[in-house]
């Protein structure tokens, strides 16, 4: 009869088995306690909207909030600022490395009230922030009883400033590793170098350079840089690396005059390397590489090359940029260029003169009142003002027309961004 039990119980256990269903995975989860009452200043469901908000904050990285509220049994008036330091700043330690924990501590029964900021909270809330919004948010819905309210008013202000205050230390100084030498090295080498290409819609044409795996652009300078012929090389501070994955990495380097502030913040300096946006990525694993394999390829480059300057080449014009249409065309004259001490030579007769500015990157052709080149702009003080922007690697020659000159005002310009390829022997 024993025997005949277990058999029932072993033909039962597999059906019960069968039927069960495996549960699905949870994931384990230690909630935090942020808002701690002790005074019984607001309902349960108060509580829980204050406890949302702090919960989103955290959750995206700004700052790890809690509200504590005390009364007499804690501390008395008197000592009421040492003990929030002393006890109550465990409640919101941040997170590692970034100490963005804050505390706010409200006692109802002693008329005090503080905000207690980690470290790393400190330099984007001051003494002075936290008055102005203890006075302007939480007192005044405070006066009228209204405790959930003003306290409501108060985190949100809080978290605000935090999240605009956060955008000016999105950055590290990578100066340590990302020397500013070698950036300004880096800068003119793709100028020298590099090809126009649009990467993003805040400028256009960007100047770039394509090494074996990876993308070096430059700007913002001035929007549109490229088309407004500014190529001044200290106006380009901010430089973008985008590596063979499409990721990018962004660094900005600068004088003491820049001409407008797109990518700089305020507590940035002068000669320093900064990285914006690292993330959870570091200088030496992530930067360091494509740091070494772009100095090596210009060292390569240089090594092999060493290309006389522009003037040392004949050239015949291909393409022009078409402002209007933001296109090029090729050109069906091919007319060709040559630069023969400080003659101006085209389709080989001698046509004027010219003369260069290496420092602005600048070309002034003077030509023979008999010539008119179709490629001409509107003269300045007899003379016809272009950008050259010579690019070694693929061996093309830019002439941008200058549509302005210190102490000249144009009421139009003619003609077009020229591109002039090497004409070989």
């Amino acid at each position: 009869m024993r025997h005949l039990i277990h058999l029932l119980l072993y033909c039962f256990l597999p059906t019960v088995l069968c039927g069960q269903t495996v549960p699905e995975k949870q994931q384990f989860v230690i909630k935090k306690v942020r808002i701690i009452d002790y005074e019984n200043l607001y309902t349960q469901d108060e509580i829980i909207k204050l406890d949302h908000i702090a919960d989103d904050c955290w959750k995206n990285g700004i700052a790890d909030i809690a509200i504590v509220t005390i009364d007499e049994h804690h501390t008395d008036k008197a000592h009421f600022d040492q003990y929030v330091s002393n006890h109550l700043t465990g409640y919101a330690q941040g997170s590692y490395e970034k100490n963005n924990g804050i505390v706010i501590v409200i006692s109802k029964q002693l008329r005090q009230m503080r905000i207690q900021n980690g470290k790393g909270i400190t330099k984007i809330i001051s003494d002075d922030d936290a008055k102005k919004i203890i006075d302007e948010q939480f007192v005044p819905k405070f006066r009228e009883g209204n405790y959930f309210e003003g306290t409501y008013n108060g985190l949100s202000a809080i978290i605000s400033h935090v999240k605009k205050e956060m955008q000016e230390y999105n950055y590290t100084d990578a100066s340590s590793i990302f020397r500013p030498s070698l950036f300004q090295k880096i800068r003119r080498f793709v100028l020298e170098n590099g090809v126009p290409q649009t990467f993003r819609n805040l400028d256009s044409d960007n100047p770039c350079y394509n090494f074996t795996s990876l993308d070096v652009f430059l700007g913002p300078s001035k929007k549109d840089a490229f088309i407004s012929k500014d190529f001044s090389e200290t106006d380009y501070y901010e430089m973008t690396v985008r590596n063979s994955d499409g990721k990018h990495y962004q660094f900005i380097c600068f004088d003491a005059q820049v001409p407008e502030q797109t990518f700089l913040k305020k507590t940035m300096h002068p000669d320093r390397v900064y990285w914006l946006d690292p993330g959870d990525k570091l200088i030496s694993q992530d930067v360091w590489p494509l740091l070494m394999q772009i100095e090596d390829e210009i060292r390569q480059n240089a090594a092999a090359g060493a290309p006389k300057n522009f003037t040392g080449h004949r050239w015949i014009l291909k393409q022009e940029f078409d402002h209007m249409e933001q296109i090029y065309k090729d050109i069906d004259t091919h007319d060709t260029l040559a630069f023969d001490k400080n003659d101006l030579l085209i389709n080989g007769h001698m046509a004027g003169t010219f003369e260069i500015d290496e420092t602005k990157k600048l070309l002034s052709l003077r030509l023979e009142k008999t010539k008119r080149p179709s490629f001409a702009i509107f003269k300045m003080e007899d003379h016809y003002y272009y950008r050259f922007y010579f690019n070694k690697t693929e061996r093309k020659l830019y002439l941008l027309p200058l549509d302005e000159k210190e102490g000249n005002d144009l009421i139009s310009v003619e003609g077009c961004t020229l591109v002039g390829e090497i004409l070989e022997p």
